[in-house]
């Protein structure tokens, strides 16, 4: 019988939204990138290869990573056993741009029962090269 509720707390499905602010310089607005969200203890991960079309919540014609702009992101996705601890963004064919300036990206989600979780990556930090994976956290 337990087993039979873990593997129900498996399937649940949780609403993820993910905010991106960007700091003064402009970040890719029309390009396919790559995001993965990992959590504590390992197990499956979130993912996506192309978050504004898959994930993107701004509207249609919407221009996303602007300087000093704060971009929402959402999906519905299983529930993680656990709280976030790590995150990579990567462009497929490089086109994270060189000196796009990241400050944070906060992750929640919410689901069934107590789900309900949220992390901020701090990246405060100026993406510097042509071909990044931009990755932040630290996970035990």
């Amino acid at each position: 019988m337990a087993s039979t509720s873990i593997k129900a707390q498996a399937t649940e499905q949780c609403d993820y939204e993910m905010i991106v602010n960007t700091g003064i310089t402009r970040g890719p607005s029309d390009s396919k990138l790559g995001v993965i969200l990992s959590p504590i203890g390992g197990g499956a991960n979130l993912n996506t290869t192309n978050l504004i079309k898959n994930w993107g919540a701004m509207g249609r014609g919407y221009t996303y990573f602007l300087p000093n702009s704060s971009d929402k992101f959402r999906t519905k996705s299983p529930c993680m056993a656990d709280n976030f601890c790590w995150i990579g963004i990567k462009g497929k064919k490089g086109e994270l741009n060189p000196h796009w300036y990241i400050e944070t990206i906060t992750v929640s989600t919410k689901g069934p029962g107590v789900i309900n979780r949220m992390k901020t990556f701090q990246f405060l930090e100026e993406i510097v090269t042509v071909y990044p994976d931009a990755s932040h956290g630290e996970c035990p």
